[in-house]
């Protein structure tokens, strides 16, 4: 006796199986074009204020490092000169040096302090209501702001910092005015102001490790702080990665207006950075063409920094 073969019956397709979306009411669509138009008239003017005071002014910026022009005058175009000035300027490399510090010694520390912090305020620790008001509080005066009390924080004589330090019978030095001492100061201010933001973004980080793996962690033994190395830091190496890419953008361009009001690039040129000494060359020395080119050497950096994130974020999705 053969066995009858058994025919398959074809499944129904899964759009088959799907009730069919009601037809949109001609409401519906001129509702959309209201909000879409509504949105268009509050963004426009944010808009045109970019586009106006950043995107013309970059790209007249990127033009004038081929022309030689004191502010006056009519701009001569002089080609590569202000190019190549660049790599036999003294100046230049000693700003240059001055930034990569600038990046070295704040990007790191603030990575590790901003996770840090990041890991207190998502916990269930006592007094957590406050820090979560604490990390807020850079944000709330402009940097300018934030210079000017920090320059007296750092006063010699009358600040804060060295009156703390004498607590402990320590002689607190005069931080800004120290060719030591200034760029370290400088650059514990700089991470200050960058920490609510840092904070945010590892929260958003926290926020997204899934909390199965901690419960099944603990059954194995693993304590507070073997879970904070081994699951959480790994599970948040993309905020890591965006933070330092954001951080080392920040302290290569940010440090400006930290370094002019603060110390105007001294002592001694230890904290002129890159950013600064363009500003210097164009608007002081009105030598608006190099400038411009020391300019654009900032932004080939901030560009090889994004393109080596992005390479790193390839190269780990792949061993992933």
């Amino acid at each position: 006796m053969t066995a009858t073969p058994l025919t398959e019956t074809p499944l129904p397709r899964a759009e088959a199986l799907r009730p069919p979306e009601p037809a949109e009411h001609p409401s519906g669509r001129r509702n959309r074009r209201v909000d879409a138009l509504t949105a268009t008239l509050f963004v426009s003017p944010a808009m045109l204020a970019f586009f106006v005071f950043v995107i013309i002014p970059a790209i007249g910026g990127l033009v004038l490092a081929f022309f030689e022009w004191d502010l006056f005058g009519v701009p001569v175009f002089v080609g590569l000169d202000n190019i190549t000035r660049m790599f036999v300027d003294p100046d230049m490399w000693q700003a240059l040096g001055v930034t990569a510090l600038f990046v070295i010694m704040g990007v790191i520390p603030t990575i590790i302090v901003g996770f840090v912090l990041a890991v207190v305020v998502n916990s269930n620790m006592p007094g957590v209501a406050a820090w979560r008001v604490l990390y807020f509080t850079p944000m709330i005066a402009s940097a300018a702001v934030a210079a000017i009390i920090w320059v007296n924080l750092y006063n010699g004589r009358s600040g804060l910092v060295n009156q703390f330090l004498a607590l402990f019978g320590i002689d607190g030095p005069n931080w800004l005015s120290d060719p030591t001492w200034a760029r370290p100061a400088l650059v514990i201010m700089m991470i200050w102001g960058a920490l609510p933001i840092v904070i945010i973004l590892y929260l958003a980080g926290l926020q997204r490790v899934p909390e199965d793996i901690y419960a099944a962690s603990s059954l194995d033994g693993a304590g507070k702080w073997r879970q904070l190395w081994s699951m959480t830091w790994p599970n948040v190496w993309s905020t890591t990665l965006l933070v330092a890419v954001l951080q080392a953008v920040g302290f290569i361009s940010g440090s400006f207006e930290i370094a002019l009001i603060m110390t105007d690039g001294g002592p001694l040129g230890t904290t002129q950075s890159l950013a600064l000494y363009s500003y210097k060359v164009a608007f002081a020395e009105r030598d608006i063409g190099y400038g411009s080119a020391l300019s654009l050497f900032q932004l080939v950096l901030l560009i090889v920094i994004v393109v080596v994130a992005r390479i790193i974020t390839r190269l780990r999705k792949e061993r992933s």
